[in-house]
């Protein structure tokens, strides 16, 4: 890994400074409550300042994404790793996206919003990619799982059926149910009392479908969920900023969110 000069360093903190800022900002009131005024005026900067690091609010809303990203693929990394087998290993990822919803809540939020055009034409070709890069690298370290449990027999797809329309199945049903969870506040009027159990369920009801071994069983499964989220805690504490690092013992490495 290439040195970075003290200019470069310098130049990191403050940016990192400035997302700190504003990732209250943006969770709480969306692209409308991000002020560049207020930002500078903490860190005793001109708006200027702020601008030569990003030159419109779009920017920063992609930088908190990018992030957010960063931080839900290194607790996939960790809970994936965390199990030997490949249907353990895709719940415990499982467990890892509850977790990221719960405990990064506000980035959980933040993520929502770049999905707008507006936002997503505004932002530079280089955070567009960045933030695609990570996406990719989610949803690959997760294929993987799929196509290893084809290998090692664990899962029989039917003809036609490729790992990777599994994958989104279950991405549908977790991603889906916590979006409606967090935009439905009526949920309990019609039964729904606990969004994540019941995500849990239908996911291993689908993966059980398909005879992903070995299949659901509610005894080892809730002791699987405790020790998953255990080591999630640990390893990623839930005010720091995560990413995939393979030199490190955790294959993590995390910084504070305001450093």
């Amino acid at each position: 890994m290439s040195k970075i000069t003290p200019k470069q360093s310098e130049i990191r903190d403050r940016e990192s400074r400035i997302l700190h800022l504003a990732r209250p900002m943006v969770a709480g009131g969306g692209l409308a409550a991000l002020s560049m005024e207020a930002i500078a005026k903490e860190m005793k900067y001109t708006k200027g300042t702020i601008y030569n690091h990003f030159s419109c609010k779009e920017e920063i809303l992609l930088a908190l994404a990018i992030q957010s990203s960063e931080t839900r693929l290194a607790l996939f990394h960790v809970a994936g790793q965390s199990q030997a087998g490949s249907r353990d290993a895709m719940a415990a990822i499982g467990i890892g996206c509850e977790d990221f919803r719960t405990r990064f809540a506000d980035l959980f939020i933040i993520e929502t919003l770049v999905r707008h055009a507006t936002i997503w034409e505004k932002a530079s070709d280089q955070r567009r990619e960045t933030l695609l890069g990570c996406e990719s690298r989610t949803m690959g370290l997760v294929a993987t799982l799929g196509h290893r449990a084809v290998k090692e027999g664990d899962l029989k797809l039917p003809r036609g059926l490729h790992v990777e329309e599994l994958i989104f199945g279950l991405w549908s049903l977790t991603y889906g149910g916590m979006m409606i969870d967090a935009s439905s506040p009526g949920l309990s009027e019609i039964g729904i009392r606990d969004t994540s159990a019941s995500i849990r369920r239908n996911c291993n009801a689908m993966m059980d479908g398909y005879g992903w071994l070995p299949l659901y069983e509610p005894a080892p499964y809730r002791k699987l969920v405790a020790r998953v989220r255990a080591v999630l805690f640990k390893t990623i504490p839930t005010d720091a900023i995560a990413v995939v690092d393979q030199d490190s013992p955790t294959g993590v490495s995390t910084q504070g969110a305001g450093s």
